[in-house]
């Protein structure tokens, strides 16, 4: 496969279950390639599914939400201001310049990304919000710089569209009708013991010491599983993974 092939194919499987695959981790400029990408992800994802584009220097109150006090003041009584994260419930969140994110805040993200809630305390007031989302962060830097560790060992999938020309990105391999399908599936999927050995295994054997690695492969196998119209894993969706 080429790499747009697999940018491809990882786009199809995060469009699957992006909350359970936590999210892509796109090395590339700013440009057409990359910009395309987008495009097909955003076309194969539901249609009424958000699309939020996260900015690197957004504040704490407009990434998780806050006390709206116009809203406030009109109606007497607190009102909470939604932040970009819990809009983005089955969903997915772009984050630009992934790189440049604080620390501080990509650890908000991961936190959130790990409970699949936004949990608000403002002014004494407490809410929890739904915010199960897959996150796309965007890398521009370079050899010695990139997103923070703390979210990118929570994303299965690491793309480098750096180099690849506009000639050689196609169109979609898939339709969205298909993946509507697969998501459809993916809860039935199995895996069986020696699968998910051979995960394991694989991950060791590649110095991989974070136990979500294998974790997220083997949700990655079961979404190319569901997507071949399968009910259990088979080795070629591992090595899909």
């Amino acid at each position: 496969m080429t790499r747009w092939e697999d940018a491809e194919a990882a786009a199809a499987l995060f469009a699957i279950d992006p909350a359970g695959l936590g999210g892509v981790v796109v090395r590339s400029a700013a440009g057409p390639v990359r910009d395309r990408w987008l495009t097909s992800l955003k076309e194969l994802m539901p249609a009424e599914a958000p699309f939020q584009r996260l900015p690197c220097h957004v504040t704490d109150d407009r990434l998780l939400g806050g006390l709206d006090l116009a809203a406030t003041l009109q109606a007497g009584r607190p009102v909470m201001e939604h932040g970009i994260l819990a809009r983005s419930d089955g969903g997915v969140v772009v984050l630009a310049m992934a790189e440049r994110f604080p620390a501080s805040m990509a650890a908000r993200l991961a936190g959130v990304l790990d409970r699949g809630e936004v949990r608000l305390e403002r002014d004494g007031f407490t809410r929890v919000l739904a915010a199960r989302f897959g996150l796309v962060a965007l890398d521009e830097g370079g050899a010695d710089e990139g997103a923070a560790v703390s979210l990118t060992d929570r994303l299965a999938f690491p793309l480098d569209l750096d180099g690849v020309t506009l000639a050689e990105s196609a169109e979609t391999q898939h339709a969205a009708a298909e993946l509507e399908e697969a998501r459809r599936r993916i809860a039935d999927v199995t895996a069986s013991g020696e699968i998910v050995e051979a995960l394991c295994s694989t991950a060791a054997a590649l110095g991989i010491s974070s136990i979500r690695a294998p974790l997220l492969a083997l949700r990655a196998a079961r979404a190319a599983a569901a997507l071949a119209g399968r009910a259990e894993v088979e080795a070629a969706d591992a090595a899909l993974a």
